[in-house]
């Protein structure tokens, strides 16, 4: 019996997700508005294997699970099973190889959402421009998902992450659940009353629940109810909010440390020193100046004979051609010798 299951793609923005879900869904794409917003809705579909097929939601991009534009207020609803329309079973987050630290927060915060998610690792390559070597064996052992290096552009690593998307959902490759941040601990009464109110969430949602539940489409009476809770436990979203972020970029710092070997910087500020030492030199930095300026004007005199001699033979061509076609006449004279010989000048 053929399978089908709803996937959310998302992702910082240029994390390379778009170029990630084209890879993925080919031709097999449509466009249309989440429902009730005027916000782009990209759909797709991919065969994972005889057996699935996967309908692709491309999510737009957030820097945090905590939503500012109504884009981001389309892509929160979703991760948190507030849209019915669009349920779904398991995320694939596209995370910047080459600027993990900062995607490494949102990260960390759809993994505390206990969903199931596969990390494809995108822009390896400038990573490595960049001296940038990512041990991805141990970001995955760090994070407790499946980790794939990728490139959509070359279509490179696809069928590595339909393979890990598949072991996800049938639990044949398990890995270590990990909280990143115990939410239990940011907000102790407020989210153990929140349990009461909501068993099936998990405690991270119950948290997020508290903070932006106005922004939540719940029915009076448990907007009321989680009111309620904030005064009894005089909870307060703004700080919650700042020491979860805190307390993800230390545990962030940490897999750095540990997955990430960067080029060093003090190499980096040596080599700009030696050059700052030779170009802003008291006299040889002059003489350099002056070479310089030099020889950019005479590349450019050199240089431009080129083009100068084929235009003018270009027009001198069209002129005699003109002067054939058209013969003797005031006409002539006036394109000839007015208007080409004008835009020869």
């Amino acid at each position: 019996m053929r399978k089908q299951i709803n996937i959310a793609l998302v992702g910082n923005p240029n994390s390379g997700k778009s170029s990630l879900f084209n890879s993925l869904t080919g031709l097999n794409q449509k466009v249309g508005n989440f429902p009730g917003v005027t916000v782009d809705k990209k759909t797709g579909t991919t065969k994972l294997s005889e057996e699935t097929t996967a309908n692709i939601i491309d999510l737009p991009g957030m820097y945090s699970l905590y939503p500012r534009r109504d884009d981001e207020w389309v892509s929160y609803k979703v991760l948190l099973d507030e849209d019915p329309r669009n349920p779904i079973d398991l995320i694939v987050l596209a995370a910047d190889a080459s600027s993990l630290k900062r995607n490494l927060l949102f990260c960390s915060q759809i993994i505390d959402l206990k969903k199931p998610v596969v990390v494809a690792l995108t822009m390896l390559d400038l990573a490595k421009n960049k001296n940038t070597l990512v041990d991805v064996p141990g970001l995955e052992r760090e994070l407790g998902v499946l980790v794939v290096p990728v490139n959509p552009r070359k279509n490179k690593g696809i069928s590595s992450l339909k393979k890990a998307i598949e072991q996800t959902l049938s639990n044949t490759k398990p890995v270590r659940q990990i909280d990143f941040v115990k939410a239990q601990k940011l907000a102790p009464d407020a989210v153990a009353k929140m349990k009461d109110l909501m068993p099936a969430s998990t405690d991270y949602q119950r948290l997020h629940y508290l903070i932006n539940h106005e922004g939540l489409s719940f029915d009076a009476s448990l907007q009321e109810a989680m009111q309620q809770i904030e005064i009894a436990t005089s909870f307060n979203p703004a700080k919650t909010q700042a020491e979860e972020v805190m307390e993800r970029y230390a545990r962030i710092k940490t897999i750095m440390d540990q997955t990430v070997v960067e080029a060093d910087p003090l190499q980096r500020k040596l080599f700009t020193q030696t050059l700052d030492d030779i170009l802003l030199h008291r006299i040889w930095g002059h003489v350099i100046l002056i070479g310089v300026l030099f020889a950019i004007f005479q590349s450019i005199f050199l240089v431009a004979q080129y083009p100068m001699n084929f235009i003018e033979w270009l027009f001198v061509q069209l002129s005699g051609w003109l002067g054939n076609l058209l013969g003797e006449s005031w006409f002539s004279d006036l394109l000839i010798n007015g208007v080409v010989a004008g835009m020869s000048g």
